[in-house]
């Protein structure tokens, strides 16, 4: 009896190992072609709706964090920045929103030094816009 059980959990263990996630399939040419800076074209839904191009996670959390910092809710705008630094650590429009949101919350120290630490990090318009806020 004690040699049956240990049969059936074994084979139960090894059941609900069997079954995993789906594999991913590789980039298709054209994906790994098209650059990042290109958006994602609105794709049809099969009702024929079309849905709006995805958007990354860093994205979304710098939009509410602006949206919050320009409607005075700042805590909760250094809490969408903190996790944006925790997703991207080396991306420097992070660091600017930061800077700005220091700024409004009146701590000017602090706000040089998001910009400084940013330009660690800057690319293109980033950059201007991070010197500009350190010169200021």
């Amino acid at each position: 009896m004690r040699r049956l059980w240990r049969c059936v959990c074994l084979v139960l263990l090894l059941g609900g190992c069997a079954v995993g996630p789906e594999p991913i399939p590789p980039e298709t040419p054209e994906a790994s072609r098209r650059s990042s800076d290109t958006p994602t074209p609105a794709i049809p839904s099969p009702g024929g709706v079309v849905a709006p191009p995805a958007t990354s996670p860093v994205e979304r959390l710098l939009t509410d964090a602006r949206e919050l910092r320009e409607a005075g809710d700042l805590p909760a705008c250094f809490a969408r920045l903190e996790r944006a630094l925790r997703i991207a650590p080396q991306d420097a429009r992070i660091y600017l929103e930061l800077a700005r949101t220091h700024l409004e919350a009146g701590h000017s120290a602090r706000a040089s030094a998001s910009a400084e630490r940013g330009l660690l990090y800057c690319q293109g318009s980033s950059c201007r816009e991070l010197r500009r806020f350190i010169e200021s």
